[in-house]
């Protein structure tokens, strides 16, 4: 485990929404305004690690992650590989966010049988950390931190154990508040105390209905995710919550959403509840994730 910082606040898009050129100025920008590290994910637009590789040339100061890439789409040797040659390429600012993903996108969309999901975490970060790697290295920056996206106890565990900390996604402060005591607890005698950084989707929307449009947009591929569905019953919310389209109490819980200081209050929430790092995600009023202006507005408030 290696001390990093991530930076109070982060950025959290899947950037597929902009050309090319458009993503390089979004990065620059991004950077300019002063997050602190820039996450995009892996579904079914741009290959994460490419787009990553295009980016840090645009950077020069911003931390550039995956949040997240799935163990079942890359083998633990490519994965190493793919990791230290961004890591040289940033000159040590790269983040390795990896995630067990869904059945779905592991079975239909890759072909590959989705099981034991723990166990095949542990495997991977030792196959991973196992791998050999004979290309250039970053000048003493040493090998990226390990994030792992996880929710529930037992992958919260393996993330302080065995990886750099967890990424957890769509919780709540309380839940998060839990999260912290989970690592923590898991990390007892380790020498780096585990990195907690958390997602929270953003809509800088001060009107209820408006918002709650744009907030239910981003979460409509979510509320039929069974992983999401276990998280959010141990939150305390119901079946009938996540039913399409969610209920205005999942929704307001899921994705912060007001006016700049609303916004920032609820960014505290998450920092009091234990979170190192806080990823905004800012949702434009179609569910995209790369609304420039509210991340502007956060970095000037």
């Amino acid at each position: 485990m290696r001390a990093v910082d991530l930076g109070r606040l982060g950025a959290w898009g899947h950037l597929d929404s902009l050309s090319i050129d458009a993503a390089r100025a979004y990065a620059r920008r991004v950077d300019e305004l002063g997050y602190g590290t820039l996450w995009v994910p892996e579904t079914v637009g741009r290959e994460p690690f490419t787009l990553l590789g295009l980016l840090a040339a645009e950077t020069s100061e911003i931390l550039l992650g995956t949040s997240i890439v799935g163990i079942w789409g890359h083998d633990a040797q490519t994965t190493r590989m793919a990791a230290q040659t961004l890591q040289e390429a940033t000159g040590g600012r790269f983040v390795l966010g990896l995630g067990v993903s869904h059945p779905h996108l592991a079975e239909r969309l890759r072909g590959h049988t989705y099981d034991r999901p723990l166990t095949r975490m542990r495997e991977y970060l030792a196959a991973y950390r196992a791998a050999v790697y004979k290309g250039p290295m970053a000048e003493g920056a040493g090998d990226p931190p390990i994030l792992i996206a996880a929710i529930r106890e037992r992958m919260l565990r393996l993330a302080a154990t065995d990886a750099d900390g967890a990424f957890p996604y769509l919780v709540t402060p309380e839940r998060l508040a839990w999260t912290r005591s989970v690592l923590d607890e898991a990390a007892v005698g380790r020498e780096q105390r585990p990195i907690l950084a958390v997602t929270m989707p953003a809509v800088l929307e001060a009107d209820p209905e408006a918002a709650r449009i744009s907030a239910r947009a981003y979460l409509a591929p979510y509320l039929r995710t069974p992983a999401y569905q276990a998280s959010w019953g141990e939150q305390g919310f119901a079946e009938a919550d996540w039913e399409k389209p969610g209920s205005d109490q999942l929704v307001d819980a899921m994705v912060a959403w007001g006016d700049v200081e609303a916004l920032r209050v609820r960014i505290g929430h998450l920092v009091e509840a234990g979170a190192d790092h806080v990823a905004v995600i800012p949702i434009g009023p179609d569910g995209t994730t790369e609304h420039l202006s509210t991340l502007e507005s956060l970095a000037q408030s």
